[in-house]
């Protein structure tokens, strides 16, 4: 009970870290983005100094390493050595960067501002994880489908029908917040995306698999069945998830013609926002393995109700 426990106190703290934790860029980032109307940018930097006459001007060395100077409408309390977050506006007629809101002084991390994704690159704490554990929930499922046709033990039976369910939820769950963040990113929820129909083809494949096992009443007939489909499917997912979207051309990174390999691999992102990332996939892998068991658990005791 103690690791359930810890899983789920571990996945809120990164749920919380990676909602609350403020994202910065740089006077690069603020600049392209105030010429192309985008509007203010938030810059994270270290404060070198504080003049307040006759204007209230701080001196900043953003995460790049380039000086600049950030015009406030007031009076700022900050500290040379501070670490800020400001969200700021680039002014090219004064070539002045103006602060619109100061977000945060002295975070404890921030994370780097990605091009074209800003905040909306939060959902790679979720969206990418989920991706991840259905393709290793069925992997899980293939891996006990070979075992039954093997030992033929019914509970290995049991247990490949259990991943593959967890499977489907958590291909699911990635569908929605990937369809959330396309609305917010692309214009629409769904605009079929190599990516995105590959991951429907799969809910289509998996679907299946659970229309087959309903449709067999036979117990040793529907476990064999459904052990050589599991097979047979997990063997698609590395097409459907890794190939198939990276060569066509597409909207999500690392399509066809995309020079980077994905937001998760490329250079945009610093350590702190992969140490979430894994600890967001670790959070979501305990929670895999607890469902994975309750599952098992609850079709143990139906098939004893049931004789």
């Amino acid at each position: 009970m103690f690791w359930k426990t810890s899983v789920i106190v571990f996945l809120t703290l990164v749920i919380v870290v990676s909602i609350t934790i403020p994202i910065g860029g740089t006077f690069g980032d603020a600049a392209q983005r105030s010429m192309l109307g985008m509007g203010a940018t938030p810059v994270t930097g270290v404060v070198l100094s504080n003049v307040d006459f006759p204007r209230h001007v701080i001196t900043l060395r953003d995460r790049a390493q380039k000086e600049g100077e950030i015009v406030f409408p007031s009076s700022r309390d900050l500290k040379p050595g501070d670490n800020i977050v400001c969200n700021v506006t680039f002014d090219a007629g004064n070539m002045q960067y103006d602060a619109q809101k100061l977000v945060s002084v002295n975070p404890l991390f921030t994370f780097p501002l990605i091009t074209g994704l800003d905040e909306r690159a939060r959902i790679m704490f979720y969206h990418v994880p989920m991706s991840w554990i259905a393709t290793v929930a069925f992997f899980v499922s293939m891996i006990y489908g070979i075992i039954y046709l093997r030992k033929r033990n019914p509970d290995d039976d049991t247990k490949s029908a259990a991943a593959a369910g967890l499977g489907l939820l958590f291909c699911l769950l990635a569908t929605i917040t990937g369809s959330i963040w396309a609305r917010f990113n692309w214009g629409s929820f769904w605009n079929w995306d190599p990516r995105e129909t590959s991951i429907f083809i799969l809910l289509l494949v998996y679907g299946a698999y659970f229309s087959l096992r309903s449709a067999i009443d036979t117990t040793e007939k529907r476990a064999t069945l459904s052990a050589v489909y599991s097979i047979l499917a997990a063997v698609t997912v590395p097409f459907f998830i890794f190939i198939m979207p990276r060569i066509m051309p597409g909207l999500h990174p690392g399509s066809e013609g995309d020079v980077n390999s994905g937001p998760i691999v490329s250079g945009q992102i610093d350590s702190w926002m992969r140490i979430t990332y894994m600890s967001s996939f670790v959070g979501f892998l305990g929670m895999f393995i607890w469902l994975f068991q309750l599952r098992v658990r609850i079709a143990r005791l139906g098939a004893k109700v049931a004789v």
